[in-house]
């Protein structure tokens, strides 16, 4: 009961202390009717706050992997969350928490709160430097937690509003135009916007070309380059993209291979083969370390076995019939092997270079035009990628299989493959181990040509012209024993410098670099 003379009733209820309100969350939103942030003031103090609260965040992260792990478990819902109760103090990272909502209230809150900074902001109309401050901090913040609601607006409003009223730097100016081209390629989806908006603030950025090229020709291998080269913040925008982009090369796998190496397109796609699976869905089968894309089941008529040396090769007929008109005779008409689709061959045929020849024909088959390799730059400080010997056997096996478009482009092979070892050897006088393999590849090439094929004496003819004008004299003094096991070409090179002998009798021999034959 009430005392006489209306005092308060002693004893604990009246010491009962005031309510703790969270600083953050004692201001509400300018536009629910709260009007104290329209004051710069307040708005300055706020802010002061959003970023303490910011520091204790990221201190009670510890190491920067867990900080960037909470970052991505942050899922922003509706403004109610913030009302969640406080959370005590982190001890530590801890992984098995990280969908708990205590660990990053906090930064939650710190979103929400500068939600309404940015009302306020906008409200009381404020371009300064401080505006700018708190809106880059928001833009910042909300692009790591992928947050479009909180950096897309804030973005344009920095761009239309104060930037014409106070000047940004040139960095942060290309910084947020960045974030937005990004977005708006990325996110958004809309690439022409995003090439618009580039021209229009005249952002010259490597880096972000490179990702619009990436994204406009869906090249994944060069997204993934460019994702891991730009800082967090860009990183976080392409991943917007990423799924899209990595379906689009696998649909390419799909279209284009038949099977392929699993740690190839682990790589390509920067996946292991359990997410593929699982989560991108592909009903491809894993073959040891082989991935089985298709199975393409061809009709047996449709495939010609060619046997030599007890090595079988299967190689589709139109292929075959195609560029060659012995195979087109043999395999069309009434002979056994039509019938069967087998073709044997003696021990005359060597596997190596068949294999060769079928993966030429294949080549014809798929590319046109086809364009021989051009001449080396300087092809005396690199080995030949192919030995001329090489080129020497296929151009027989053209010949053999009256394959006269196959051979025509293998004969203007050996000519540059001739040039390039000439111009090696010339410009190597004094390097003696260049010189002598150079010799055992000449050798060799000329050793496999035909006597008495008109065709392949020519080009003889020029591999010996080529390498006397090129070889150093004292190279193949010292050398030429090494290579007695090619007899017709150390003959036919002995001949070709006594016709040089001959030619310029009573004058110096001078040797010259050629042009390419």
């Amino acid at each position: 009961m009430p005392s006489k003379g209306g005092r308060a009733p002693s004893g604990p209820w009246g010491r009962l202390k005031p309510v703790e309100q969270d600083p953050l969350q004692s201001i509400g939103l300018p536009s629910k009717g709260d009007t104290r942030l329209l004051d710069f003031k307040t708005q300055e103090k706020y802010y002061t706050k959003i970023m303490e609260r910011y520091m204790t965040f990221c201190t009670d992260a510890g190491e920067r992997d867990e900080l960037l792990r909470r970052f991505s478990s942050l899922e922003i819902s509706t403004p109610g969350v913030s009302s969640a109760t406080p959370s005590a103090s982190s001890r530590g990272p801890s992984t098995a928490t990280l969908q708990d909502p205590d660990n990053t209230k906090a930064l939650s809150d710190v979103m929400m709160a500068l939600r309404k900074l940015r009302e306020g902001i906008v409200a009381s109309k404020r371009a300064d430097d401080f505006a700018i401050q708190a809106y880059l901090f928001c833009i910042r913040l909300s692009v790591l937690v992928k947050h479009p609601e909180s950096y897309h607006p804030a973005i344009l409003h920095l761009l239309r509003h104060i930037l014409p009223l106070h000047p940004l730097t040139s960095i942060e100016v290309q910084e947020v135009v960045g974030y937005l081209i990004l977005d708006t390629a990325c996110r958004r989806r809309e690439l022409a916007d995003a090439f618009s908006i580039r021209h229009e603030y005249q952002i010259k950025d490597g880096k972000l070309d490179a990702a619009l090229d990436a994204l406009t020709h869906d090249n994944y291998i060069l997204f993934q380059r460019v994702k891991n080269d730009v800082d967090r913040h860009r990183a976080k925008l392409l991943e917007w993209a990423e799924d899209d982009v990595r379906l689009h090369a696998l649909k390419c796998f799909g279209r284009t291979y038949l099977s392929v190496d699993l740690g190839f397109l682990e790589m390509a796609t920067d996946s292991k083969w359990k997410d593929l699976k699982e989560k991108d869905g592909v009903g491809w089968e894993l073959d040891g370390e082989r991935v089985v894309v298709r199975k393409v089941k061809a009709r047996d008529n449709q495939v010609v076995e060619l046997k030599t040396r007890g090595e079988t090769f299967k190689v589709s007929k139109s292929v075959l019939t195609k560029h060659s008109e012995y195979f087109e005779g043999c395999l069309t008409g009434q002979f056994q092997e039509a019938s069967k689709g087998v073709v044997q061959f003696g021990d005359d045929v060597d596997p190596r270079y068949l294999a060769l020849y079928i993966g030429l024909a294949y080549s014809h088959s798929t590319i046109v035009p086809h364009t021989p390799p051009p001449p080396a730059e300087s092809p005396e400080s690199s080995a030949p990628k192919t030995p001329l010997r090489d080129f020497v056997e296929v151009y027989k096996l053209c010949d053999r299989f009256l394959s006269p478009v196959m051979a025509s482009f293998i004969e203007k092979c050996i000519k540059t493959a001739i040039g390039d070892g000439h111009r090696a050897l010339f410009r190597t006088e004094a390097d003696e181990v260049i010189q002598k393999a150079l010799m055992r590849d000449f050798a060799d090439a000329y050793e496999a040509l035909e006597p008495g094929h008109a065709e392949q004496n020519d080009l003889g003819a020029i591999m010996v012209t080529y390498f006397c004008d090129g070889v150093s004299f004292q190279a193949w003094m010292s050398c030429m024993e090494e290579i007695m096991d090619r007899p017709r070409f150390v003959g036919h090179v002995s001949r070709g410098f006594a016709s040089k002998l001959a030619v310029l009798q009573g004058a110096r021999l001078k040797r010259k670099e050629l042009k390419g034959p």
